[in-house]
Formats: structure tokens, sequence, C-alpha cells
């Protein structure tokens, strides 16, 4: 990607990012440079939005078709009463543009289909599954198998968590552990776990973008509400995998085409 000169005012606003170790100016500029799609505008896409908003990552696309309703504002925090009935990315697009005026958001009212996904995902550089749609998370699989990019998903249900990364041809694809199909998740939930998740897809993505590299390739994360603990599991490619099988690594992991 072409890296993006940072305006004073953009250093300012990133210092403490820019004076970490191994990150500095030219991870700053990388962020910058850089197109996130995120499908789904509720918990998880909200927190991982701000996170990433705040952080200064060039362009932010909001994918949802759903409306605000009472029953989100327990744990959807973009949203307030005055909202309810309006369609949520394009109240997200709205509040997100007057936190970081740099960054770009934009919004698309949309259901990621079989007919749309390809198109929805080009150009962008990562992708980011926040719904609670099995079937568009799998087709965000394939959408990153096209285009070679990564994608970090996760997903939350009662007080637990789960997060990890796909990144066909790199590591394990979605395909490649859980067979198409699979229900990744329950409708009850506690609130603050969609906030934990989705802080931690962010972090997740910054480190790929920045060119950390991914902690999540091949590593199942999942976070125990009740009992306050993380745990992780290896996963493994699947030679057989539909999705990504014959795609091979292209390029470092610290590297982005």
């Amino acid at each position: 990607m072409d890296l993006c000169n940072l305006s004073p005012a953009e250093v300012t606003r990133y210092a403490r990012q820019i004076t970490l170790e191994d990150w500095g100016r030219e991870a700053q500029q990388r962020v910058k440079s850089s197109r996130v799609l995120i499908a789904g505008a509720g918990g998880l896409g909200s927190a991982a939005a701000l996170y990433l908003l705040a952080a200064g990552v060039g362009t932010i696309c909001l994918v949802d078709e759903s409306r605000v309703s009472l029953a989100d504002l327990g744990h959807q925090f973009l949203f307030r009463e005055m909202d309810l009935g309006k369609t949520k990315v394009t109240v997200a697009e709205r509040r997100l543009q007057e936190i970081n005026p740099f960054v770009l958001v934009e919004s698309r009212v949309k259901a990621i289909s079989e007919h749309n996904f390809s198109r929805l995902t080009g150009g962008s550089h990562l992708l980011i599954d926040a719904t609670n749609n099995v079937a568009a998370r799998f087709l965000l699989n394939r959408a990153a198998a096209k285009h070679r990019i990564p994608l970090v998903y996760a997903w939350a249900w009662e007080m637990n968590g789960c997060l990890a990364t796909s990144w066909p041809g790199q590591g394990p694809c979605l395909a490649c552990v859980f067979p198409e199909g699979s229900q990744l998740g329950e409708p009850a939930l506690m609130g603050p776990l969609k906030g934990i998740m989705g802080s931690l897809l962010a972090l997740e993505a910054l480190r790929i973008l920045g060119g950390l590299g991914p902690a999540l390739l091949g590593r199942l994360l999942t976070f125990q509400g009740r009992q306050f603990r993380f745990e992780e599991r290896t996963m493994y490619p699947d030679p057989q995998c539909p999705v990504c099988r014959g795609l091979t690594s292209r390029g470092s992991l610290r590297a982005l085409s």
C-alpha cells in the first residue's frame, strides 16, 4: 500500500502510538493508508470501529442493513434512543466522523450476500467480521481468499467470546477449522462482552495493518467471562479446505500488498 504523510495535527493526535517501540511514523502512515471493511455495526462493530477510528485507520467502511432497536441500546453504545428505527450504519457514519475528521467513514446499507460480497470487499486491506450472521462470515472468508487479505473475526455469547484471524494462504482460514454452517455463538449475552471482543478485533487489525503481523493466525482465543480467564487452542490448515486449498504464502506477514 502507498504510504500517506501525516499532518502535524495527526502526529500530535496519534503521539502515544507513534512513540511505541516497533511502531513509529512508518507504521502510523501504513495505518493511515489502509482501508478496513467492518461487517456489522452492532456491539462488536461499534467497539472495533471506534478504536480503529481513534487509531487513525484511513478509511473505514461499515456494512449492515439492520436498524436500531431498543434492545440494541444495552450493548451498542454508538446509538441513542433518538436513533431508534434508523439504519445503524447511517447513524454510525455520522457519529464516528464527528470523533475523528482525519478518517473517512463510509456506510453501506446492505446485507452481505452471494451476489455482492466480492464487490463490497474489493479494495480493502483487511476485513472484520462483527456480524451474528454465520452465512455472511463464510462469505467474508471466501472474499479474504479471493483478495488474499486477512479476515479478523469474533463472536460473543452469554459471558464468552472467541477471536481469531483467517488469512488464506498464510495460515488456516475459517473454513479449515469450522465446517460451513457451524453455529458460532448464541444471541444471549452480557453486554460488556461485545466491547471486550470488539476492542480485541481492533487491536489485532492494527497489528496487521501497522506491520507487526497477526497475533492470532492459527490461534483461537477464547475469553470466559464467568471465570475471567483467557484460553487458546491451536488451529491448523486443512489441506483439503475448499476455500484455501492450493493458496500459498505470498510475501511477508509484515507486508500487505
